[in-house]
């Protein structure tokens, strides 16, 4: 998406989400002008974090110019893994049980493992040993595995 973008196209951009002119953006600036631009974010709000935190290369809190062109592609790439993540959520509780990991196998081009194997594969995913992998756990494995290009 942003690899696509001429510099200044990429300028204009960044400067319609700079609501201060000060050349970096906070969260709070990007969240805003995501949700203003596009409205079915509202119930993707993992997704806009998940992209600033990846985008913020020199970890000072802010997306500056040169870390802008990533936060868009990472936007991008977090909602694909989301829309993947919400078809094996059955419930859309933002939690993946294991229930929801068997029936997603298909999803996830898991249908070859046993269900031992598959248990083992969900406890690898679910970093926290809580039972439950979350949207963050799941971008983590997704991001290993490149799971968005092997959906599409």
């Amino acid at each position: 998406m942003a690899s696509k973008l001429s510099n200044e196209e990429l300028k204009k951009i960044f400067n319609t989400f700079d609501n201060n002119g000060n050349g970096k953006l906070s969260y709070s600036e990007i969240e805003s002008t995501v949700l203003r631009t596009y409205p079915e974010f509202s119930s993707r709000k993992k997704v806009i974090m998940r992209a600033y935190k990846q985008a913020d290369g020199s970890k000072n809190g802010y997306i500056e110019i040169g870390e802008f062109g990533i936060f868009l592609d990472s936007l991008n790439h977090f909602y694909e893994l989301y829309e993947i993540f919400q078809k094996i959520d059955k419930d859309h509780d933002g939690r993946i049980n294991f229930d929801d990991f068997k029936k997603g196998r298909k999803v996830l081009k898991l249908i070859d493992l046993s269900e031992a194997e598959l248990k083992a594969e969900f406890d690898k995913i679910d970093m926290n040993h809580g039972g439950l992998i979350l949207f963050d756990e799941f971008c983590n494995y997704a991001i290993k595995r490149n799971i968005a290009a092997q959906v599409h």
